[in-house]
């Protein structure tokens, strides 16, 4: 084998499946977004509306287009999914005060409440997630994955 990291690659003749990185961050990506849509379904939610009241929880008022780049998601998706997450008053959307063809999105009283609910319901599925893990190991996880976006930005 010329390049330690062929067997990594689905090219190689020493490729496996299940040593493939992206087949087990498909897996847990699958598992976490099954587990979480139980309970976001109560919510009337889906994993794109959590991820953007995660978002403006943790960063504030951003515009739609930081929204999209911080949930990984396109402009349209993120769009279509806050005008909803504003009928359902989750949301506040205004022009921005700097250039009024930027819409910024805000999350509402209500939109923080059910962030509270939500992570309350939700706090078994992060317990078994992280069982029998460390916090260096997570640390390290999140630095290899942090690696990786960057590689394929």
């Amino acid at each position: 084998m010329d390049n330690q990291l062929d067997r990594f690659k689905p090219a190689s003749g020493h490729f496996e499946y299940r040593n493939f990185p992206f087949y087990w961050i498909s897996r847990v990506w699958s598992a976490y977004s099954l587990r979480m849509e139980r309970h976001l379904k109560r919510a009337k939610l889906n994993t794109t509306t959590w991820r953007i009241i995660m978002i403006l929880n943790e960063r504030g008022c951003l515009s739609v287009t930081e929204l999209a780049t911080h949930a990984v998601a396109k402009t349209p998706t993120i769009t279509k999914a806050i005008y909803k997450m504003q009928e359902d008053s989750i949301v506040e959307i205004f022009p921005s005060k700097t250039d009024g063809r930027v819409s910024m999105v805000l999350l509402t009283p209500k939109g923080r409440k059910i962030l509270e609910e939500i992570i309350q319901d939700t706090q078994k599925v992060f317990h078994d997630a992280y069982a029998d893990m460390s916090h260096e190991e997570i640390d390290n996880l999140n630095y290899i994955l942090k690696k990786l976006f960057a590689n394929l930005d």
